[in-house]
C-alpha cells in the first residue's frame, strides 16, 4: 500500500495512505488527547477533544477522522489548539451534573483526568436546569446514572459495533438529549448479562458494574453478529412512517413505534429517538389543533415571546400543554419556515403572520368554532 509523509510538530511521520492523524500520531509516540474516540468503534468526532491545527487550513479539524495526506504539517499543541480544548472541556464540565466531588469513582472519570492533564479551570458555564436523573439499579448487569452522562456516544457505538446489541440511541434534543433505552425506560436487558461493553467504553462513569459483578479481564472483545443492519435505503423510510402515524393517530404510541420498528429491522431505541427530537412528530396525544411557535434566535428578536404571551392568556395553557377540552396543543419548535412574515405562528398547516394580540385571540376563536 501507497505510504504519506506529514510533519507533525516538527517529526516528520510515515503512515499507511488512509490512516488519520491521530493514528500516525499515535505511531509516531505523539499523544493527542480524545474522549469520544476509542480503538474497536469508528471514529465520530463529537467531543473534539482531539482537534488539531492543520497547515492553511481555517479550521481546527478534528484528528480522529481526518486522514493523514502527503505534505501535510500538523500541530498537536499550538496555543489555538490548546484554548479550544480547554474550552470544550469547560462546557463538558458544565453540563456533567454528577456528583463527582464526592463519588469515590470521580478518580477513574476520564473527563477528570482530562480537565486536569489540559489544565482548564472551572467552567465559567452556569447551566439552568442541570440534567439530573435517578439512578437506576434495575438491571443485575448495568448500573446506569444518566446525570453522568456527557453524551459522548461511546456507549451506543460499543453496543452496536463491539457487541452487536444495538440497546442505546440518542433521543430529544439540544441541551434536554439523552442516551436512552428503548422508550426511555430503565435498563433492563438480558442481552446485557455477561457483556459490560458498554461500561468498558464510558468514560464518566455513568455506566458501572453493579457491586459484586466481576469486571471484564482484558479489552472488550467483539461480538458475533446479531441481527444485521437495515441498509440505509431502509432506514430513510423511518421518518415518512413516523409522520403517517402521526397524521393519522394524532400521535405516534410505543405499540406504533415497535410496528415500524420491527418492520425496517431497527431497534425501538432509535425509533423512538428519531420520533422524540422531531419537532412535527409528538410521541404523546395531541389536541385538535397543534399550535406551533418558532423559540429561534430571529423569531425571539420579532417577538415570538408576545405571541407565547397572547396564547397563554387567550385559551390557558403553556407550552407543552394541551387545553382540558382537548382543542388545542400548544408546541414550540425551532422553526415553522415563516421568517418573512414574522412575528408568525403555525396551527396545523397553516401559517399566521404578521401577528399581534388582537389578530392572535381573533385567530384562536376562529379555531374554536371549528
Amino acid at each position: 500500500m501507497d505510504n504519506v509523509t506529514l510533519t507533525i510538530d516538527g517529526m516528520q511521520v510515515s503512515a499507511l495512505k488512509g490512516t488519520t492523524i491521530l493514528e500516525a500520531a499515535d505511531s509516531a509516540g505523539i499523544t493527542i488527547p480524545r474522549l469520544c474516540h476509542q480503538e474497536g468503534i469508528k471514529p465520530s468526532g463529537n467531543c473534539r477533544i482531539c482537534v488539531v491545527e492543520v497547515e492553511g487550513s481555517r479550521t481546527l479539524v478534528g484528528s480522529c477522522h481526518t486522514p493523514a495526506a502527503e505534505g501535510m504539517v500538523v500541530a498537536t499543541g499550538s496555543a489555538r489548539v490548546r484554548k479550544a480544548r480547554q474550552a470544550t472541556i469547560e462546557l463538558l464540565l458544565a453540563g456533567h451534573t454528577g456528583t463527582c466531588v464526592t463519588d469515590l469513582e470521580a478518580r477513574e472519570c476520564g473527563l477528570h483526568k482530562l480537565a486536569a492533564d489540559l489544565e482548564a479551570g472551572p467552567p465559567r458555564f452556569r447551566v439552568k436546569r442541570p440534567r439530573l436523573y435517578a439512578a437506576e439499579h434495575l438491571s443485575p448487569y448495568v448500573l446506569r446514572d444518566m446525570s453522568r452522562c456527557i453524551l459522548c456516544r461511546k456507549c451506543i457505538r460499543a453496543c452496536n459495533e463491539v457487541a452487536r446489541q444495538r440497546v442505546y440511541s440518542m433521543a430529544y434534543r439540544g441541551f434536554g438529549s439523552k442516551v436512552v433505552v428503548d422508550c426511555d425506560v430503565p435498563l433492563d436487558k438480558e442481552v446485557c448479562k455477561d457483556c459490560g461493553i458498554c461500561i468498558e467504553y464510558c468514560p464518566t462513569n455513568a455506566l458501572l458494574w453493579p457491586e459484586g459483578v466481576k469486571k471484564r479481564e482484558g479489552a472488550p472483545k467483539r461480538k458475533a453478529p446479531g441481527a444485521p443492519f437495515s441498509e440505509n435505503g431502509t432506514r430513510t423510510e423511518l421518518l415518512d412512517l413516523l409522520e403517517a402515524e402521526y397524521r393519522t393517530a394524532g400521535y405516534v404510541s410505543e405499540g406504533s413505534m415497535s410496528e415500524i420498528a420491527a418492520k425496517l429491522n431497527l431497534p425501538l431505541s432509535e425509533v423512538y429517538g428519531v420520533a422524540s427530537f422531531y419537532a412535527f412528530v409528538s410521541t404523546k396525544p395531541q389536541g385538535k389543533h397543534v399550535i406551533r411557535v418558532c423559540k429561534s434566535l430571529p423569531c425571539h428578536l420579532k417577538d415570538a415571546p408576545m405571541i407565547m404571551e397572547s396564547v397563554r392568556k387567550s385559551i390557558g395553557i403553556a407550552p407543552g400543554e394541551t387545553t382540558p377540552d382537548g382543542r388545542f396543543s400548544f408546541a414550540l419548535t425551532n422553526c415553522i419556515g415563516a421568517c418573512d412574515r414574522a412575528p408568525a405562528m403555525l396551527i396545523d398547516d397553516t401559517v399566521h403572520g404578521n401577528l399581534t394580540p388582537g389578530k392572535i385571540a381573533d385567530v384562536l376563536n376562529a379555531y374554536r368554532k371549528r
